[in-house]
């Protein structure tokens, strides 16, 4: 085999700013410090007030607007900087969300939270870790809380 290895250069970290999700932020930190890589931040909201069309567009932007301002909080400008850090909220369902941002994007690695549900609860609800494992086309690492 022949395959060449092609270097870390974009992460995606899927945050909804519970412990877990900030977590994986760290571990993806830690990363990118080593790879030199991009940090992408994405929150997908999936309430439903948002998604529909008649919700309006001022509304929208400010939803953003307030989940931008949480991503700062796990970030200093210094990081933010270093890693040139790419925030983004999208409307809709998260695991179909992280996948198609991935690939928009040309991600080489997502560093997602797993909360660690067990085998019998993920086998009957899924989870958004596990979809995004089946679905992503680049490589996932799964970070429980403290591993970060």
């Amino acid at each position: 085999m022949s395959e060449s290895f092609s270097p870390i250069r974009e992460i995606l970290v899927p945050m909804d700013f519970s412990e877990c999700s900030v977590s994986a932020l760290n571990f993806a930190k830690r990363l990118a410090s080593a790879c030199d890589a991009r940090l992408h931040l994405l929150y997908v909201d999936d309430d439903p007030i948002l998604i529909q069309e008649c919700t309006g567009q001022k509304f929208r932007d400010e939803h953003e607007d307030k989940m931008a301002m949480r991503f700062i909080e796990h970030l200093t400008a210094q990081e933010r900087e270093t890693f040139d850090v790419q925030l983004s909220v999208r409307l809709g369902t998260a695991s179909h969300e992280i996948v198609n941002y991935a690939e928009e994007r040309d991600i080489d690695m997502i560093v997602i939270g797993n909360v660690g549900r067990s085998m019998v609860s993920t086998v009957l609800l899924g989870s958004v870790t596990s979809h995004v494992i089946a679905g992503a086309k680049c490589p996932v690492t799964s970070v429980k809380v403290g591993q970060g």
